[in-house]
C-alpha cells in the first residue's frame, strides 16, 4: 500500500472512531469547495457523525439550490476549540481559509486535516491527503468516504459530482482524465442529479450578466505579447451598471479563455491595494502556476491566481505583461 492509500485510509478511520467535526474551505468558494464542503457535511450527517460547515462569505447564487440552509456564517474561537478537529477542504495555503478575517487558522487549537488537490499545498495540517492527480478536491472525498464504508446518498452524491463537474470545467479542462470519468460514473450510479447540476451551472445567466459579458468583451477586452496574450480589468463602474457581484463572476475568465489562438489569458478585478489576477493557460508548454507563485499566489500549472499590490492598473499592467512576456518567451527559464 503507497504512502497516500495509507493516508487515505488513517482519515478514512479517524472520521469512522471520532465525532463533531468543523469543515473550512477556502475564502471566496469556488464550486469545488462549496461541493467537497456541504458532500462532507451531509455524508457525516447521514451516517451519525455530528459536524459542522462554517461558511462566513456569502454563496454564489447558482450553487444556492445545492446549499444546505444550517451552515454556521458566524463562529468564535473559542467554540471552535471544542471541536475534535478541522477538516479543511481545497485549501491550497493556510493564509487562504475561509475564517472570515477573523482568525489565523495557526490559531485554531485542534488537530487539522488538510485534504486537498493543489501541486503546491502548503502541507499545514496535522494530517496532509494531498492529491495532484484529481481533477476536484471531491474525488479525494469520495476515495476516503469509501474506504470509511459511509453510505453515500443522492444528496451527498449530487455534492460530489457538482464539485467534480465545476472543477473539470465539465470536463473540458486539462485535469480531466481517465479516472476522473471514472469516479463520475460511479458517484452517477449513487444517483446523483448531473442534470441539475448542469442547468444551474451552465445554462442559468441572467440576461444582465450576458450583456455584462458582452460588454467586457467588447469594450474592455486587451491582448499583449505579439497577440498571444488576452486579459481584461474588469471596471467596478461597469459591474454596478449590469448589477453583477464579484461572487457570482466565477466563470467569467473562460469568455477571454474561449479565444482562439490565445496561450494565456487573464482577468483582473481592482481590490482595495491592487488587483486580483486570474489566469489560465491554454497550452501546457506555459505553466501560469509559476507565474502566480512569482506573484506571491499560487494554484495549477494551467489555472491559478495572484495579487498584484499597484496603484493603479497601469502599473499592475506593467507588472504582468513583464511576467507573462517572459514565461510566453522562455517557459523553462522562468520557472
Amino acid at each position: 500500500m503507497n504512502n497516500k492509500n495509507n493516508v487515505i485510509e488513517s482519515v478514512a478511520k479517524f472520521l469512522q472512531e471520532n465525532n463533531n467535526f468543523l469543515i473550512v474551505c477556502h475564502e471566496r468558494p469556488d464550486g469545488d469547495a462549496l461541493g467537497s464542503t456541504f458532500a462532507l457535511l451531509n455524508c457525516l450527517r447521514e451516517n451519525g457523525k455530528r459536524v459542522t460547515a462554517y461558511l462566513p462569505e456569502e454563496i454564489p447564487t447558482n450553487y444556492i439550490d445545492f446549499v444546505p440552509g444550517d451552515y454556521r456564517a458566524e463562529i468564535d474561537l473559542l467554540e471552535i476549540s471544542d471541536f475534535n478537529s478541522i477538516i479543511c477542504l481545497d485549501i491550497a495555503a493556510s493564509v487562504r481559509t475561509g475564517l472570515g478575517g477573523k482568525y489565523s487558522l495557526k490559531d485554531v487549537p485542534v488537530q487539522k486535516i488538510n485534504i486537498d488537490h493543489h501541486p503546491d499545498n502548503g502541507l499545514f495540517g496535522d494530517v496532509n491527503l494531498i492529491m495532484p492527480e484529481c481533477a476536484s478536491t471531491s474525488q479525494i472525498l469520495f476515495k476516503v468516504l469509501g474506504q470509511a464504508k459511509f453510505e453515500i446518498s443522492p444528496k451527498t452524491a449530487t455534492l460530489l459530482m457538482l464539485a467534480l463537474v465545476t472543477d473539470s470545467g465539465c470536463f473540458r479542462f486539462a485535469n480531466t482524465d481517465e479516472d476522473a470519468f471514472l469516479d463520475a460514473s460511479k458517484i452517477m450510479k449513487l444517483g446523483a442529479d448531473h442534470q441539475k447540476i448542469i442547468n444551474n451551472m451552465f445554462f442559468s445567466k441572467p440576461l444582465s450578466y450576458i450583456h455584462f459579458e458582452s460588454d467586457l468583451m467588447l469594450n474592455h477586452l486587451k491582448k499583449g505579447c505579439d497577440g498571444r496574450f488576452a486579459y481584461i480589468n474588469v471596471p467596478r463602474s461597469l459591474r454596478e451598471k449590469y448589477g453583477v457581484d464579484t461572487k457570482n463572476s466565477e466563470n467569467l475568465i473562460e469568455c477571454v479563455r474561449a479565444i482562439n489562438n490565445m496561450d494565456v489569458v487573464a482577468l483582473m478585478n481592482k481590490c482595495d491595494t491592487g488587483y486580483k489576477v486570474s489566469l489560465r493557460s491554454k497550452n501546457a508548454k506555459y505553466s501560469v502556476g509559476s507565474v502566480a507563485r512569482k506573484l506571491g499566489g499560487g494554484g495549477h500549472e494551467l489555472a491559478a491566481g495572484c495579487f498584484i499590490k499597484a496603484a493603479n492598473f497601469a502599473k499592475a499592467e506593467e507588472i504582468l505583461l513583464d511576467h507573462i512576456s517572459r514565461l510566453l518567451r522562455n517557459p523553462q527559464a522562468f520557472k
